[in-house]
């Protein structure tokens, strides 16, 4: 089994109404059916509305704030085999059509039923649920399936810091590679150079943030790994055909 499931609940709350900073031993995601309000993840606080979810890690500090009454659905787990990473912490978007929403639903229908081995059914859900989740959100990594491999060791090192700054010629040197030869064959596996893969992680989590948190554009790039806002500004419009602001401005 992949993944554990700890809790699964529903519950509603009511404008005006909020939970301080706490933390759980376990993952989290909480998933907004409706409402609206704020909650601040760790140093980062997002605007949340409905069909956002929220992907907290153990012992990440997270609050809740509500401005319009909110429904939501909860559920802890954990990862015992580690077979999976766990996904990346933030607050995300459902798709249009709700899949997420509807997968969850089905889970609170498993155990609301309680039928023979429906705590191995939520297990199984979840697990699914979880492998999609990081399958969307690593995106080309999905193609990796050997997860021995040194260019899967590569790509999990950027995905996990791409924040941060990343030597390449360092990593590929702990692959065993030279930087040419590094660079030749992460190209070839996943259709994107090292440095446009690294650079394309840093400009979608800045655009997820000038979606959801309440930061300047300086703060969102320095968070996301740009030297200056000037440089995510830049990078920014030259993907994107508009400045972080316009963006910003148009949503």
């Amino acid at each position: 089994m992949i993944a554990q499931t700890v809790f699964l609940f529903q519950a509603a709350h009511e404008a005006g109404s909020s939970v301080g900073m706490h933390q759980h031993g376990c993952c989290e995601l909480v998933y907004y059916a409706s409402g609206s309000g704020t909650t601040r993840i760790h140093d980062v606080a997002y605007r949340y509305g409905p069909g956002s979810f929220a992907v907290i890690r153990p012992g990440t500090p997270h609050d809740e704030k509500r401005a319009a009454d909110t429904s939501v659905v909860c559920v802890g787990f954990q990862l015992p085999d580690r077979q999976l990473p766990a996904p990346q912490e933030g607050l995300y978007q459902d798709a249009p059509e709700r899949p997420l929403g509807r997968r969850l639903e089905g889970m609170l229908d498993e155990l609301a039923g309680k039928r023979a081995h429906y705590a191995l059914q939520l297990d199984l859900e979840l697990s699914s649920l979880l492998i999609q989740l990081v399958r969307k959100q690593r995106d080309p990594a999905a193609a990796v399936a050997d997860s021995g491999h040194w260019l899967a060791f590569a790509l999990h090192y950027i995905d996990e810091h791409y924040r941060e700054p990343i030597r390449l010629e360092q990593l590929a040197a702990m692959s065993g590679y030279s930087y040419h030869h590094f660079r030749h064959c992460f190209k070839q596996r996943f259709a994107v150079p090292p440095l446009a893969y690294v650079l394309g992680k840093r400009l979608d989590e800045a655009r997820r943030l000038l979606l959801h948190a309440d930061l300047s554009v300086l703060e969102i790039a320095l968070h996301c790994g740009f030297s200056s806002d000037a440089q995510l500004c830049a990078m920014f419009k030259r993907r994107f055909g508009m400045t972080p602001g316009q963006f910003r401005r148009s949503v």
